[in-house]
């Protein structure tokens, strides 16, 4: 005597349109092809006869709840806690749900601890079996799919996208997810969309939606929802007929949705589906399927007829399609079996309960199973039973994969999403590739771009972006108040470079480097220094060559007339040694033209502030010879022992000695060095003397100005005395003029930067020594050269030179 328990598909079946969603058809095929694979397979089940009641749902919350009670009681009456069917009893529940559907399924079923299998359902929260003990579905989790579509936005670099999302909970938690994700992986959001539920599609919510749409920027929309949802919005809002967007779908489908006779739609179309398993024996069965043995009734008539939209008889010798019929193309006939693995996970939810109810049945003692009437004791099948059972099921399917419940979750090869593309949502669809969420190596996807037939309006793979790419040399910069994927490219800042796109900062270059014109790669500074190439370097050592040979030629004419009087009056030999020091001073001008090394840097400085106090104390010394010859005259003066020609030689060599000393202490104490100045020119490395030297400078530099200064005094005091031979007005006024220039080199100095410190100091140096030669020699060789009839010692000691 066979028993028969009961398996209840609750399915969504779209009966309200023309446009019908046939996989749900095919769902119910397999739930009778794999009931009567198992009837056929006495080893599964013995003498146990296994029957099914199908309920819809009509896509209605109270329909489903509606549809749950029926299932309690029983086909026809509705009495909660009391079971009418006399054909069978419940084993278990499986269902095609939405999430947000499923839920509530499960929160009534949680009551009366019926195991409810889902192969629609992938909300993660379901996964917490403390919330839904009894839940089990044949699909995976949706955390892969998450990543899959992230994967995807990465792949094609759609950094700029639009959600649109049903108004349901389930929902609502999942796009929180996905937002997350995309921000995460660097990606923005233009527009959020919670669109109503699928009976509130009101004109006017219509027309906000289809204005968001249509107004946004962004190139790729993400369509999160179930399949009746997307049915649904397609319907009634019409978005895939905005031009210019393409569209992901997060829903389990396989099928083109609509079959509308002025259908304008011109999108294509991306969506996520698991990975199938074709199932030849299933292929068998639908090709020879007799109409007339499934329950009479609108439902099932309808589903029939739609197939082959009316053109595909119940006469079992004509029920498969021709394919073609009045020039159109049956696009929906059952002759086009490419996606009958759909239904493949609930194929395996039968065979789960099967199996379950198979170890279940064989610990019932064998003298207990029959009773009165040959008729199973069905107290003991009851469904929190049945749970034990199907928790730890494993078994091997007729196709040779091995099934398990793993934490309530089938455990198949489903974390492989394929992709599916839809060209202008044409029932051609094509695999273009896969998502391997445990692929040996990390995460992956793998497309064939080739294979994408794209809009019209996009002449190459489209872009979705809120600004263009930042190529490299440039940087973002977040425009205030929007999201980080919309910014402006700016150059990087002088000194950094970007050598990849999109960079957020510039990379500063090493100090021995500089970033080429484009600001892409960091190349050497070059060496830089004074030199003769320069400009500037040529002026100045042609400057010093001629400032050097005026003196010289100075020094020529007094010798040549080293007898006359103007030569001979206030000691001509200390007028030799200010000539010979100038000279030379104009000379070490070309030290500091051309690389500096350890010996040049010491030399620069020493030989100008040696010859530079040689010239100043030598007109010290001239001054102060006037002076003490002046006052040596007047009675009771004891000053004729420091009139003669040792004097000024004894306070040049003094005040010279000091200069020398000053230098020789600099060089024992902290010799100088090279300094590479990678600060002071952005693009170029300064060779220059180390800090050390300018400080000696300094040094050198403020001994000199105290000379200056003790020479200017006695020269002003001194410059109305009668005398002669008195150069003291002349003195007086090259120091002014000494002073003068190192007054204004001091801050000019301190602010050049790079090889103008050098120019500079030069420069202050050729300056004080031609202010020293025409000030103090320029008369005399006017005298000496133009007016040589003037040169009379008569005329000279008269004083009207």
């Amino acid at each position: 005597m066979k028993l028969c328990p009961m398996v209840s598909l609750f399915a969504f079946c779209t009966l309200k349109f023309k446009g019908m969603l046939l996989e749900d058809f095919y769902h119910f095929l397999n739930l009778v092809f794999a009931v009567d694979e198992i009837n056929r397979n006495p080893s599964i089940l013995p003498n146990v006869t296994l029957g099914y009641n199908v309920y819809d749902s009509y896509v209605d919350l109270f329909r489903t709840v509606q549809g749950a009670v029926r299932i309690y009681s029983g086909n026809t009456k509705q009495y909660p806690n009391y079971n009418c069917d006399k054909y069978g009893v419940l084993a278990s529940v499986i269902e095609g749900m939405a999430s947000s559907f499923s839920i509530q399924y499960a929160n009534i079923f949680g009551i009366y601890k019926y195991p409810q299998i889902s192969f629609m359902s992938q909300e993660p929260l379901q996964s917490n079996k403390l919330y839904f003990p009894y839940f089990y579905r044949t699909v995976p989790s949706e955390k892969a799919l998450y990543s899959a579509v992230i994967a995807l936005l990465k792949h094609f670099g759609w950094m700029w996208v639009g959600i649109i999302y049903p108004d349901d909970d389930g929902s609502i938690n999942a796009i929180k997810i996905i937002k997350n994700l995309i921000v995460e992986n660097g990606g923005c959001i233009e527009f959020i969309k919670r669109v109503p539920s699928i009976n509130d599609f009101s004109p006017v919510r219509v027309k906000e939606i289809e204005k968001t749409i249509a107004k946004s920027s962004a190139n790729v929309i993400l369509v999160y929802g179930s399949k009746n949802y997307v049915y649904y919005l397609e319907l009634n809002v019409h978005v895939t007929s905005i031009p210019g967007k393409v569209w992901i779908h997060t829903a389990e489908s396989s099928f083109r949705m609509f079959n509308l006779e002025n259908d304008t739609s011109v999108n294509g179309s991306l969506r996520f589906i698991m990975q199938k398993k074709e199932n030849p024996a299933f292929i068998k069965f639908i090709k020879g399927v007799n109409p007339s043995r499934f329950p009479s009734g609108r439902t099932f008539t309808t589903w029939w007829d739609e197939l082959c939209e009316n053109r595909c008889p119940f006469n079992p010798r004509r029920r498969n399609c021709t394919g073609v019929e009045s020039g159109r193309q049956i696009m929906y006939s059952h002759c086009n079996l490419l996606f009958t693995g759909m239904s493949y996970n609930v194929y395996n939810s039968v065979y789960a309960v099967a199996y379950a109810l198979r170890e279940m049945y064989r610990e019932i003692p064998l003298s207990e199973r029959l009773s009165d009437k040959n008729k199973l004791k069905f107290q003991d099948l009851k469904g929190w039973k049945l749970h034990k059972y199907l928790r730890k099921v494993n078994f091997t399917n007729p196709l040779g994969q091995d099934i398990f419940f793993s934490d309530g979750e089938i455990s198949v090869d489903y974390d492989i999403y394929n992709v599916i593309h839809y060209p202008n949502w044409t029932i051609n669809s094509q695999r273009i590739g896969s998502f391997d969420f445990h692929a040996p190596l990390g995460k992956k996807i793998i497309l064939n771009n080739s294979a994408i037939v794209w809009e019209n309006k996009f002449s190459k793979m489209p872009q979705s972006v809120c600004s263009d790419i930042c190529q490299p040399g440039n940087r973002k910069s977040i425009r205030e108040g929007q999201p980080v994927c919309c910014y402006d490219c700016l150059n990087c800042p002088e000194g950094q470079i970007s050598n990849q796109t999109d960079m957020d900062v510039c990379t500063k270059c090493p100090e021995d480097e500089w970033p080429n014109d484009p600001k892409t790669v960091c190349i050497k500074k070059d060496l830089t220094f004074l030199s003769y190439k320069d400009p500037i370097g040529v002026v100045l050592s042609f400057i010093a060559i001629l400032f050097s040979a005026a003196s010289a030629a100075v020094l020529g004419a007094y010798i040549k007339n080293r007898h006359t009087p103007i030569v001979k009056a206030n000691n001509r030999d200390l007028s030799y040694l200010i000539l010979s020091s100038l000279m030379l001073s104009c000379l070490c001008c070309l030290i500091f033209i051309e690389r500096p090394q350890r010996a040049t840097c010491f030399l620069r400085q020493a030989i100008f502030g040696i010859t530079f106090a040689i010239s100043v104390s030598s007109l010290l010394a001239k001054t102060l010879i006037v002076v003490i010859a002046f006052n040596a005259t007047k009675p009771g003066k004891n000053l004729r022992k420091w009139v003669g020609a040792k004097v000024p030689k004894y306070i040049v060599f003094t005040c010279s000695i000091v200069q020398v000393l000053i230098c020789m202490i600099w060089f024992f104490v902290t010799p100088p060095s090279i300094y590479y100045n990678r600060q002071s020119e952005v693009a170029r490395i300064v060779v220059e003397c180390d800090k050390e030297a300018a400080i000696a400078f300094y040094i050198i530099l403020g001994y000199l100005c105290i000379l200056a200064s003790v020479c200017f005094i006695v020269a002003f005091f001194a410059r109305k005395l009668p005398d002669a031979f008195n150069d003291a007005k002349l003195i007086t006024f090259s120091m002014l003029v000494f002073f003068s220039v190192w007054v204004f080199f001091i801050p000019t100095y301190l602010s050049a930067k790079g090889t103008s410190t050098v120019a500079v100091e030069v420069f202050a140096i050729l300056a004080s020594t031609s202010g020293m030669l025409c000030s103090v020699f320029a008369p005399k060789c006017y005298i000496i050269l133009v007016k040589p009839h003037k040169n009379k010692k008569n005329l000279v000691l008269k004083g009207t030179v």
